[in-house]
């Protein structure tokens, strides 16, 4: 999945979200709840509803967007097929399983197209929306017509030249054209016309990276964390742009609040052992952080690999020549430790 494969990474960005409903009790004591706290809260207190009220299509509704919120797309794929099986004439629940299609676990190109023809029959009752236009033209995109998916971009922009998503979609449809620059304008516009766009800042962060823009990199990547202080994804962002940068006291620093918030984030030890067998020339410390990133990464072949290097390096050939015997065991054909077994011999 991740040109179907190409943007449905970035199928989640393209969405208009529904709003958590609460009662007004509920909502005097979730007052110092984040928004996903309550977003969970009130998933929680929908599966007592539905359980109660399995063909009320309206909670089946509201819980599909909050699922399509969290990015949970196994739960948004079932609340929408249900919302739909109920009544396949609501544009809610037409759009919202629509939107499921496109982003279930192994999409088909069968499953674009039956999106497709949802979208064009919600436009067909909706016409002029933008957020159907752009969803609609996330299909043709997905397919690889870009002309067709531009023109319905541009048709949204000229209605509301505000429209987030529109910008996002267009962003993804350049980058996966090549074009870096007009990709990033994109990205940019989106992030302008909705400061609080997380996956905006994420996706430039991401594309900056790319580009190996880390200082401006850094900034987005920095923007995003800050609206979502538990993003693995930012913090990542962060500790790789510092690294990349050479200030490794700082990408360290990150690395480790990373691991606070996720133990097993196997990455964040291994680019730690990066630092210090390449820069700090400290080979018992990669070792130490090789380990810990086999260790939660059992099938990790580059943090087996760098772990045999180090002890290539400390002159521990038995060591070595076990690790390297490991890394093939799971890659047969890794070259960097084909070659490597070489200098054993």
């Amino acid at each position: 999945m991740k040109k179907i494969q190409g943007l449905i990474g970035i199928l989640f960005l393209l969405s208009s979200c529904g709003e958590a409903v609460t009662n007004d009790v509920e909502s005097f004591f979730a007052d110092s709840l984040t928004g996903k706290e309550k977003s969970e809260l009130r998933l929680s207190e929908l599966e007592g509803l539905l359980a109660e009220q399995p063909d009320n299509q309206a909670l089946w509704v509201e819980k599909g967007y909050i699922c399509k919120e969290q990015y949970d797309f196994v739960c948004a794929l079932d609340a929408g097929a249900k919302a739909y099986a109920i009544d396949s004439t609501n544009v809610e629940a037409r759009m919202l399983y629509a939107w499921t299609l496109m982003n279930k676990p192994n999409t088909q190109l069968v499953d674009i197209e039956r999106a497709k023809k949802h979208y064009k029959y919600v436009l067909s009752v909706k016409a002029n929306d933008p957020a159907v236009m752009v969803e609609l033209a996330n299909t043709f995109s997905l397919t690889g017509d870009f002309e067709t998916a531009f023109k319905y971009v541009n048709d949204a922009l000229r209605i509301d030249d505000k429209f987030r998503d529109a910008y996002v979609l267009k962003g993804s449809m350049y980058k996966t054209q090549g074009n870096t620059k007009f990709a990033l304008s994109s990205y940019q516009t989106a992030v302008q016309v909705d400061p609080d766009f997380f996956m905006g800042h994420l996706n430039i962060g991401w594309l900056l990276s790319e580009m190996e823009d880390h200082v401006l990199a850094l900034e987005y990547y920095k923007n995003a964390l800050e609206l979502d202080p538990e993003s693995i994804n930012a913090y990542y962002g962060v500790a790789k742009s510092y690294q990349d940068m050479g200030q490794f006291d700082e990408a360290q620093a990150y690395y480790r609040q990373l691991l606070q918030v996720d133990p097993d984030f196997h990455y964040a030890y291994f680019n730690q052992g990066i630092i210090k067998q390449y820069f700090q020339a400290q080979l018992d410390s990669a070792v130490y952080y090789y380990d810990l990133s086999t260790s939660v990464q059992p099938e990790f072949v580059k943090g087996w690999h760098q772990l045999g290097e180090v002890y290539l390096n400390q002159g521990r050939k038995p060591d070595a020549a076990r690790v390297f015997s490991k890394v093939l065991e799971l890659n047969p054909d890794y070259k960097p430790t084909l070659l490597a077994k070489e200098k054993l011999r």
